[in-house]
């Protein structure tokens, strides 16, 4: 039974993991972002970009500058999505 309970809280975590990722994706897309990025921007930024902060820092950053709104929580879902997609970086 604790082995079953194990396993399913680590499916439930892995699929809020993903879906955060989702979400970020969605909000890149839908926010201000793609108004001054692009994916060579990344791949630029991928060099100098060292630590998971620094993503969340920059995107906070450019949320405020936009006027886009995001909470701390959806600033966070598009730092995930970027370091996905662009950064690999190990939180």
């Amino acid at each position: 039974m604790l082995v079953k309970s194990v396993v399913m809280l680590g499916v439930v975590l892995t699929s809020l993991s993903y879906a955060d990722v989702d979400n970020g994706k969605v909000l890149y897309n839908e926010g201000s972002c793609l108004e001054c990025h692009s994916s060579s921007d990344f791949a630029n930024e991928a060099k100098k970009i060292k630590m998971f902060k620094d993503i969340e820092s920059r995107v906070q950053a450019c949320q405020l500058a936009n006027d886009d709104g995001f909470f701390d929580d959806e600033v966070h879902d598009v730092a995930k999505y970027l370091n996905k997609e662009y950064y690999k970086l190990q939180k």
